[in-house]
């Protein structure tokens, strides 16, 4: 390697080296300050091309058909989420009172026959195992009393943690549609006037980026609304096929479990399916992990292939980069890393697809 080359060589990896440190910040330090303002360039984004085709049909300016849609955009999304939070609000006031009155009729009777016809059948054997039993149960008792506890501590915690934080987010969400409707009402006056700001040799580069950037977040976001909406109708099916109440609230509950990095689903089914055998309801039991073995093979084939396809990635990078960004980052990493693989790949011209 020449002194040329090894120049080049840090050069580069001084530049990626900075431009990674400055990704890190933004998304620790001015992510979440900047959320209404970055997903109301994202909405007025997406709603530019229908409503310039719309203009174009009536022969207008696009100002009016983007504030129209913007209206219509958001009042379809508070309805939906309206919607969706009663059918869940609905699916825990059903389940969550019975869940005390469950663990003490249920749960304790049985753990207690079972460690007594334990101890019997022991007796027979060898009588100081029977202590050891003895001793177990109650260890088993302590932390099942403890793990209520906490899990009771836990929801009155988020549930005070989403009344103090009701403020704040409302405030979000108006910062959010008022951004939007400022944005998309002048949305080729502002990007003009931001590009003209620029330096000339940085303007290309900088609408690649956003382009791509921009593109590549709709393309994301538009392929986890699938996965959860495929979940959801699985979830659906499968639980009106084992006749479970509200099956659809539930459905929707657990889809949006699903969704988020670390829970998925089996935060909810896999102790569902085993409760439901411990009280002898083996059909129940069967169902339920035969649609959690499902989901889990349907959602590990299907999300890499989509989301890498949907942002011109191959399955091994698309996953590859969502698991280190999610160790990383969090769920911003889960997000943001598949984007800045596809935005370096789509500016550096390489390509990481299978090719046929």
């Amino acid at each position: 390697m020449t002194v040329e080359s090894k120049k080049n060589f840090l050069i580069h990896a001084a530049f990626y080296g900075v431009l990674l440190i400055a990704a890190a910040l933004f998304m620790t330090c001015l992510f979440e300050p900047l959320c209404p303002f970055i997903f109301g360039f994202l909405i007025a984004w997406l709603l530019q091309k229908p409503a310039k085709a719309i203009a174009q049909r009536l022969h207008i300016q696009s100002r009016a058909p983007a504030f129209l849609l913007t209206v219509v955009f958001y009042c379809i999304l508070f309805v939906s989420v309206t919607v969706a939070g009663l059918q869940i609000i609905s699916a825990l006031e059903h389940f969550v009172p019975r869940i005390p009155g469950f663990y003490t009729d249920q749960i304790v009777p049985f753990i207690s026959q079972t460690f007594d016809a334990l101890e019997v059948q022991m007796q027979e054997f060898d009588p100081s195992i029977v202590d050891i039993i003895d001793r177990v149960s109650h260890e088993l008792f302590s932390y099942l009393e403890n793990l209520i506890s906490s899990v009771s501590v836990s929801a009155v915690r988020l549930a005070s943690n989403i009344v103090t934080g009701m403020p704040s987010f409302i405030l979000s969400v108006i910062v959010t549609v008022v951004s939007t409707c400022f944005i998309a009402l002048d949305f080729d006056p502002i990007v003009a006037y931001v590009k003209s700001r620029l330096p000339a040799r940085l303007r290309d580069a900088v609408s690649t980026t956003v382009t791509t950037g921009v593109s590549s977040v709709r393309k994301i976001l538009g392929s986890y609304i699938l996965i959860m909406g495929l979940s959801f109708v699985e979830l659906s099916i499968g639980f009106l096929l084992l006749r479970i109440p509200y099956a659809v609230g539930l459905a929707l509950l657990v889809a949006i479990i699903d969704i988020m990095p670390i829970l998925g689903t089996g935060l909810v089914l896999i102790p569902w399916a085993l409760i439901a055998a411990v009280l002898g309801k083996y059909s129940m039991a069967l169902g339920i992990g035969a649609l959690y073995i499902i989901m889990l093979v349907v959602r590990n084939v299907v999300e890499p292939k989509l989301v890498g396809h949907q942002m011109g990635l191959h399955p091994v990078a698309t996953l590859l980069s969502m698991f280190v960004g999610l160790q990383l980052f969090g769920i911003l990493g889960l997000f943001g890393f598949p984007i800045a693989l596809s935005l370096y790949i789509k500016l550096t011209g390489g390509k990481t697809r299978r090719t046929a």
